[in-house]
């Protein structure tokens, strides 16, 4: 469980929604969750030598390349006031006041990631450093003193206003390679220990019947390629969105 800031919190719902009300949130999870699966039925660790690294890299490449294509040659997003950026090699979607770069958990965490110890924008690409330095800039609430149950229990001066003026989020997505299912989150990166100021829930995908095996797809698996080619994909249920500010 974690204790975000209640006002970035706040901030970030209203982020989500006003991306969600465009349709940008339902689009990125679409084509998260067909590239994931194109990409995850086409792994051969044993004969193209494949690993989750390279799976990881391909899928986050195609989405970006997918992002630009998409947002930037159809009109209703023009329309919708959406708009994409090159940040080389990352697609930047520009809407709702607000810059949003793509982040993908890594590969161990799964759909579970731990948000602290997991992300270090110190050692990430310099675009995503540049941008949760930024968002400090502009709000570094006090750190955290022991003892509090929540992070804050004494408003901060000018903090509500303060915090209008973060305009770097990251959208993170996290996937599973024996099911198929994906997640995603929205958050405010930081350069404090915290690594974020603040997360929400996107989507989590849920199975209709359980998980599904890749027949071959992992990577201690001697099945041939005809059997993972073929394998049964995953049936995946949208769940609704959930309110908390806690991503757990």
């Amino acid at each position: 469980m974690y204790s975000w800031d209640p006002y970035a919190v706040k901030r970030l719902e209203s982020i989500r929604a006003d991306l969600d009300e465009v349709g940008v949130i339902d689009f990125v999870r679409t084509a998260v969750v067909e590239l994931w699966r194109a990409n995850r039925d086409r792994y051969e660790p044993e004969e193209l030598f494949d690993d989750p690294f390279t799976l990881g890299v391909t899928t986050s490449r195609n989405l970006a390349n997918r992002l630009w294509s998409q947002f930037h040659h159809e009109k209703r997003w023009r329309e919708s006031g959406v708009h994409v950026t090159r940040e080389h090699p990352a697609t930047v979607l520009h809407g709702s006041g607000v810059d949003v770069r793509l982040v993908k958990v890594p590969f161990q965490a799964k759909r579970r990631p731990n948000f602290i110890a997991d992300f270090d924008w110190a050692n990430s690409s310099e675009a995503r450093r540049l941008a949760a330095g930024r968002n400090h800039a502009v709000y570094a609430p006090p750190p955290r003193q022991p003892g509090l149950s929540m992070l804050f229990e004494i408003d901060l001066p000018g903090a509500e206003q303060a915090v209008q003026l973060c305009r770097d989020v990251a959208l993170i997505w996290g996937a599973e390679l024996d099911s198929g299912l994906t997640a995603g989150w929205l958050g405010f990166p930081t350069t404090s220990a915290d690594r974020w100021l603040a997360v929400t829930d996107l989507w989590w995908d849920e199975p209709t019947s359980g998980p599904v095996a890749m027949d071959g797809g992992g990577p201690q698996s001697d099945d041939s390629a005809f059997e993972r080619k073929n394998a049964p994909k995953p049936e995946i249920k949208l769940k609704p969105q959930r309110d908390e500010g806690s991503s757990q």
